[in-house]
Order: structure tokens, then C-alpha cells, then sequence
């Protein structure tokens, strides 16, 4: 894997770490905490060159993404333009709070996605 990309893949592994710390404040902290964890610890593999277990839990977590983004279209949360998300920093609305976390895991989703697609070689090539 190219520098950049392990580089990245460790950017994305601390932003995932952090937001995971953000949300101590929620409704359901230890929920997203433990998502959190677990979508920064894909990534954070990826960069270590540790492919096959990079890809094991992006899987999961990429499958847990579709699953529970089922709930959120459910509930109209896709119609929150994407603005408006930073207009207001107190947890107050819920439309706006549905829009945050419906976005969230678009955002987890295709990182795992992304880990999937750019491991799928050097998995192969490092169990041939």
C-alpha cells in the first residue's frame, strides 16, 4: 500500500477515535462510542498493514452501516440537507440530530467501503 494512502488511513483512524470521544454527550454514548471505535480500528489496521483484519471488521462494520442507515431512511433523516447539520450546535432537534448520524455512517460506510476495495489485493496476494 502507498504511503499517502497508509497515511490517510491513520488520519481517518484518529478522526474516527476522536468523534468517538465526541460522543460522550449523546442520548446513546456508548453505542456510537463502541461504532466508533470499531470503524477507527479498521482503518488504523489498514494503515498497519494488517489487511486481513482490516477487512474483517470493515465488513462488519460496513454491514452494520447499511443495516442501521435502514432505520434513519425510515425516518426521513435523509431530507436534513447537509448544511444545515452545523447551523445548530446544541442538541435540541431531533431531525437535526437524526441528520448528523445518518450522514455519520454514510461517512463510516464508505470509509469501510474504501478499506475493502483497497485491500482486496494485497489480501490476496498476501494469502497466495
Amino acid at each position: 500500500m502507498s504511503s499517502p494512502l497508509r497515511i490517510t488511513h491513520g488520519f481517518m483512524a484518529t478522526l474516527f477515535a476522536l468523534s468517538a470521544l465526541l460522543q460522550l454527550n449523546d442520548a446513546n454514548p456508548w453505542i456510537w462510542i463502541l461504532f466508533y471505535l470499531a470503524a477507527a480500528a479498521a482503518p488504523g489496521l489498514a494503515a498497519a498493514n494488517n489487511f486481513k483484519c482490516a477487512r474483517i471488521i470493515a465488513g462488519i462494520v460496513l454491514a452494520i452501516s447499511v443495516l442501521w442507515e435502514i432505520s434513519y431512511i425510515k425516518q426521513g433523516a435523509w431530507q436534513v440537507p447537509f448544511w444545515d447539520l452545523a447551523e445548530e450546535w446544541q442538541m435540541k432537534n431531533e431531525q437535526i440530530i437524526l441528520g448528523r448520524e445518518f450522514y455519520a455512517l454514510i461517512w463510516i460506510g464508505g470509509w469501510m467501503a474504501l478499506i475493502l476495495f483497497n485491500t482486496r489485493q494485497h489480501s490476496r496476494s498476501s494469502t497466495a
